[in-house]
């Protein structure tokens, strides 16, 4: 069975139909990657531009491309230009995570503002410093500087839109101070302009989809989508929006892959609260984000896998319960093959379990 908003939602994702020129447009395109997985972060962005790993890296470099909490509390990558946007319309949202997270361990909002203040000044003062530095100039202050507690109140400052950074396979966050223009738009016409770019990137979705990415509440979510002049429509039974009108649409659907090797956190699966993809997986959704990447056959979330490298040539090992056909093992040797040029190798090898 086919997932019903594959035909439309691969084409938005750029993972069918036309690519994307180069990895800061797929930034762009989507206004915000999930990286927290910064070893496969850069499939994520290579997959939808047919740049390989060391052309993902060059691009994302602090100027350009700025790895940061930006939405919900967790890592995305964001074009520097777009974050005061960005910051502008869910900035607020995610701090209103932040704050009673820090206080259940013992921190007041006085003292998380203090402490993010010193992260902010230590970067400045040391560009391209890990989150070691910050934890020692925290502590000299007397200031928390350990463990969760930490990772907050740098996110604190990120929030602020006063520090980010970048961080590449095999190594550590380095964060470098950030100087942001102001935003343009208030913080209502901010968020239209997040609900445009999201659906542009993500759609047809619902306000419930664009609340959970964004961390915009449901009121403001659907508010923003009514600002943003976005359209309507019914897609396999369901109200969504979209970018184009319901005729638009159709004609833009686009014939569903048999097989995808995706990141495991995929835009394609981060972005929603969609019942259909936890339903293919049910009590194994857990296992399968836990691999490197996800599987997707016809659409639908079926499994995960896992890669090595052997004399030169990819290993990829792929670990689902559905029976793969002749044409579903051919489509997944021209995906590994798409990961192993990703990754500068010639050959790519595929088993199945």
């Amino acid at each position: 069975m086919r997932q019903s908003l594959a035909p439309y939602r691969l084409r938005s994702q750029r993972l069918v139909g036309p690519g994307l020129p180069d990895p800061v447009a797929v930034v762009r395109h989507l206004g915000a990657v999930q990286s927290q997985e910064h070893t496969t972060a850069p499939w994520s962005i290579g997959r939808r531009c047919g740049a390989t790993l060391t052309q993902v890296l060059d691009a994302l470099d602090v100027g350009r491309v700025v790895r940061t909490h930006a939405l919900r509390t967790t890592w995305h990558h964001v074009h520097l230009d777009d974050l005061p946007l960005v910051v502008a319309a869910a900035g607020d949202r995610v701090m209103a995570q932040v704050v009673p997270h820090v206080r259940r361990q013992g921190v007041d909002e006085a003292t998380l503002v203090a402490s993010s203040e010193v992260v902010s000044a230590a970067v400045r003062d040391t560009p391209g410093c890990t989150r070691d530095v910050i934890a020692d100039r925290l502590a000299a202050a007397g200031l928390p500087a350990r463990g969760d507690v930490l990772a907050h109140v740098v996110m604190a400052a990120e929030l602020r839109g006063e520090i980010a950074g970048r961080r590449d396979p095999g190594t550590q966050h380095r964060y470098h101070p950030v100087v942001l223009t102001p935003s343009p738009l208030d913080a209502q016409a901010a968020r239209a302009w997040l609900a445009a770019t999201y659906v542009r990137g993500h759609g047809p979705a619902g306000a419930a989809d664009l609340a959970w990415w964004s961390s915009l509440t449901l009121t403001q979510a659907r508010r923003a989508l009514v600002d943003a002049g976005l359209h309507e429509v019914q897609v396999a039974g369901r109200s969504l929006w979209t970018d184009v009108d319901a005729g638009a649409l159709e004609s833009e659907r686009v014939d569903v892959p048999p097989v995808l090797l995706l990141a495991n956190f995929d835009e394609l699966i981060s972005h929603a609260r969609d019942g259909d993809l936890r339903a293919e997986v049910g009590p194994r959704y857990d296992d399968v984000l836990g691999g490197v990447g996800i599987l997707v056959l016809d659409g639908r979330l079926a499994g995960s896998w896992n890669r090595s490298v052997s004399a030169g040539r990819l290993e990829v090992t792929v670990r689902t319960d559905a029976s793969l056909s002749p044409r579903h093992r051919s489509a997944l040797d021209e995906e590994a093959q798409a990961l192993a040029t990703f990754h500068g190798l010639a050959e790519a090898r595929v088993a199945a379990s």
